[in-house]
């Protein structure tokens, strides 16, 4: 399975459920937080229980941490960590990964609500991400049994699936590796700031510069202070990187060569630029 380490919290960890889950994907039961690695927890939990939501929040915020929430849900909107619901629909064949299509038929919900879509069947978003910003740890809600018995047979899809997660949620901080060689093609090393106004201008074309900083104030998914997004901005156009509110080719570049492609080309996705 996957070489982080992967536990079982709250609720899910003393669950029956937790046992397959556990099997799957090569999990442990749990009482705290790891350092570092992946985390399930039940959705209604998340829903029901804030003290707990905000601690998993808080610990999500790092790089190298990966939360995913799995069913059940309750019917009701979920202000953690940002507004979301789960909604009942009928099973749907197919979808966009294999464990995906393997568990269509056992999918009770769909996602709506202010996140980024991961996985869609159908139109339906069954898995949905956030972050805090590009260089934080990622919280995935699924609507995928991961406790399903019939895992139990594909525990390569399990890793495939869990594999493509653990790469969006970063690194954390002291093994954090150097810099991809696509990145050096910058006049400088970009800062944290610049790869979230990059990311930002996936959700355009804007016509100027104007439109993207009020695009960006807007925005659910991205946050920066207006200071710090005009500097951004302003830096970027002066590396050749942006020009009239939209990405430059040897912008994308950079992106699609950086440790945030697959965010990036998830945001194309979405707002239709793919």
């Amino acid at each position: 399975m996957s070489p982080w380490k992967s536990v079982l919290l709250g609720e899910l960890s003393s669950h029956a459920r937790g046992k397959t889950l556990a099997k799957a994907f090569g999990a442990v039961a749990g009482h705290e937080l790891p350092d570092s690695g992946a985390v399930f927890v039940f959705g209604r939990q998340l829903q029901q229980d804030a003290e707990a939501a905000s601690s998993w929040l808080d610990w999500s915020s790092a790089p190298g941490r990966l939360l995913v929430v799995v069913p059940p849900f309750e019917r009701v909107v979920c202000p953690v960590p940002v507004d979301w619901e789960a909604k009942r629909v009928e099973p749907l064949a197919g979808g966009e990964t294999a464990l995906g299509k393997l568990l269509a038929g056992e999918r009770r919900h769909e996602i709506r609500g202010q996140l980024l879509p991961i996985e869609r069947i159908a139109g339906h978003v069954v898995t949905a991400g956030w972050r805090k910003h590009p260089n934080a740890g990622l919280i995935v809600l699924t609507t995928l049994p991961l406790w399903s018995l019939t895992i139990l047979d594909h525990k390569d899809d399990c890793k495939t699936w869990l594999d493509d997660l653990v790469s969006q949620a970063g690194k954390p901080p002291e093994k954090a590796p150097e810099q991809p060689t696509h990145e050096a093609h910058a006049s400088r090393d970009l800062v944290q700031d610049e790869w979230i106004m990059m990311l930002h201008l996936c959700t355009g074309p804007y016509p100027t510069a104007k439109d993207v900083l009020l695009a960006l104030e807007k925005s659910q998914v991205h946050r920066l202070e207006s200071a710090s997004a005009e500097e951004a901005l302003s830096e970027l156009t002066g590396l050749g990187l942006v020009a009239s509110g939209s990405l430059t080719e040897r912008g994308q570049d950079l992106l699609l060569g950086s440790r945030y492609a697959t965010f990036a080309r998830a945001l194309w996705r979405q707002y239709g630029n793919a």
